[in-house]
């Protein structure tokens, strides 16, 4: 892992276009910014990658930089990591190996379908849990004990 010096570096961007960065003076165009653990390390250890996919460097603290790109990782991550909480458990169903979670979010009302139920529904810690559905969008249960009575009764039978 190579780390970034914050000093030597900073991230730009033009209206609706890819993050651009600078290292010690080399510009990259069109850089993805990625979280390196994005579930132990939340906001710690920023990987960012080229146009190419070829890794450029890490910063290990992004609360190192300059205002604007801070704000930069931010927005990407935000992005990137996009994880609407569930708030409550409406209904569930299982049929044919397939799973149907009608569920409220942060974000509104959503199905969330599932192909397979133990690769898509992982308890990371006690209480927290994490779904992804068919197309890759994550969901997460934050706490169970913030859920009502009968979505914990839901949840609990299959966990």
């Amino acid at each position: 892992m190579s780390f970034l010096e914050t000093k030597t570096m900073y991230l730009s961007r033009e209206k609706n276009q890819s993050p651009t960065i600078s290292i010690s003076g080399d510009i990259f165009l069109k850089v993805k910014i990625r979280q390196a653990f994005p579930l132990s390390f939340e906001g710690k250890f920023i990987t960012i990658f080229d146009s190419d996919d070829q890794y450029l460097g890490t910063i290990r603290d992004p609360e190192s930089c300059d205002t604007e790109t801070l704000s930069i990782i931010q927005e990407e991550l935000d992005w990137r990591y996009y994880r609407p909480q569930i708030t409550r458990i409406i209904a569930m169903d299982t049929r044919g190996g397939n799973s149907w979670f009608s569920v409220e979010t942060s974000h509104g009302s959503t199905l969330i379908e599932m192909r397979d139920l133990r690769e898509g529904m992982v308890e990371l810690s006690p209480g927290f849990i994490l779904m992804t559905d068919k197309d890759g969008n994550r969901f997460e249960i934050s706490s169970l004990e913030n859920l009502d009575k009968r979505s914990r009764r839901l949840i609990n039978r299959l966990i």
